[in-house]
């Protein structure tokens, strides 16, 4: 293994993506410097650090392998947000960092990468993948300014297919599943094929992916991210979120789940940023979901209705079952 001192020692030197050279992989850094993760999305962060004519000229790379996990890391890793697409995870994101006490990293690219090679390596490096990931997260939890507390990641939708890896190497970290009415998913999802999956994660070659339409392609993976947030509830007791509760339940049952107690003028901020649309936050959020419904074409609404229709209302039985009841007046 290389010299753990060859990670930078300035903390706001932060992983950027992973380069897969041989003889071993590269981890390439940025420096964001006063930069804080609060656009959509970890790219648009990253992307608005690399105009920066210092990280253009002075590049850095460090083995991956290097990477190690302190045993008293100066940020607690606090929550991982799950779900599938089109369904507010953005907008949790959002809320959680308006506060500066937060660190959130929505859909990283370094952990993204890892993630993508599991179904070609898991057989063949089983405790690399998990000590990738766990190493790479940890280089985001250096505290960066002294406010900083609490480290969140939100996964890329399809993740959650494999949470059982994700869980090897964060067993402590709790976890949340948003979702929503599959059909307002799938009318939004299906309209462009989602080429960044992998069909092996799904039992399919990419030619047979290839065979489906759209639509049905688009289908069959929700079916299947539906159906792994429920095995993973049934194992692990991750909070379900269904979409009309935010943000309520972002600022009451996720905050418990995660171990969190904030002040109202905290909570206030928190629920100013939900009113803005959470991929373009200088916009006022405007309600889709009876837009999504009427633009849903007869494809989408059967496969809506017939294949995840009946994973939903099983989220939605389990969601029931876990809310405690309320107090009577």
């Amino acid at each position: 293994m290389a010299d753990p001192l060859t990670i930078p020692a300035d903390p706001n030197w932060l992983p950027m993506q992973i380069l897969w050279t041989a003889p071993e992989p590269l981890l390439e850094w940025c420096h964001l410097g006063a930069t804080r993760f609060t656009d959509p999305f970890f790219v648009q962060t990253l992307a608005v650090a690399m105009r920066h004519p210092f990280n253009l000229l002075f590049r850095r790379t460090t083995p991956l392998d290097a990477l190690a996990v302190p045993d008293d890391p100066e940020l607690r890793l606090a929550g991982f947000i799950f779900h599938t697409s089109h369904c507010g995870s953005t907008l949790v994101a959002q809320m959680l960092a308006a506060l500066p006490c937060n660190v959130v990293l929505s859909e990283p690219r370094p952990l993204d990468q890892i993630l993508r090679l599991a179904p070609r390596l898991a057989a063949l490096a089983p405790d690399r993948l998990p000590r990738w990931l766990a190493g790479l997260a940890a280089a985001f939890t250096r505290r960066r300014f002294a406010e900083e507390r609490d480290l969140f990641v939100k996964f890329e939708g399809w993740h959650v297919l494999l949470l059982p890896l994700i869980r090897r190497a964060f067993p402590d970290v709790p976890w949340i599943f948003l979702y929503r009415d599959p059909l307002e998913v799938l009318t939004a999802f299906a309209e462009q094929f989602p080429a960044e999956i992998e069909p092996s994660l799904l039992g399919l070659s990419w030619q047979e992916a290839h065979e489906l339409s759209t639509p049905r392609y688009c289908a069959l993976v929700l079916e299947r991210i539906y159906a792994a947030a429920i095995a993973q509830h049934h194992e692990r007791g991750g909070l379900l979120i269904e979409y009309r509760e935010l943000a309520d339940a972002v600022c009451g049952q996720m905050l418990d789940h995660f171990g969190l107690r904030y002040g109202a003028e905290q909570l206030t901020r928190m629920r100013e940023a939900a009113r803005f649309d959470a991929k373009q936050p200088t916009k006022l959020f405007v309600a889709d979901a009876a837009q999504k419904r009427a633009s849903a074409d007869a494809e989408v609404a059967e496969l809506a209705a017939t294949r995840l229709a009946p994973f939903y209302r099983e989220l939605e039985a389990l969601r029931l079952f876990d809310r405690p009841p309320a107090p009577s007046s």
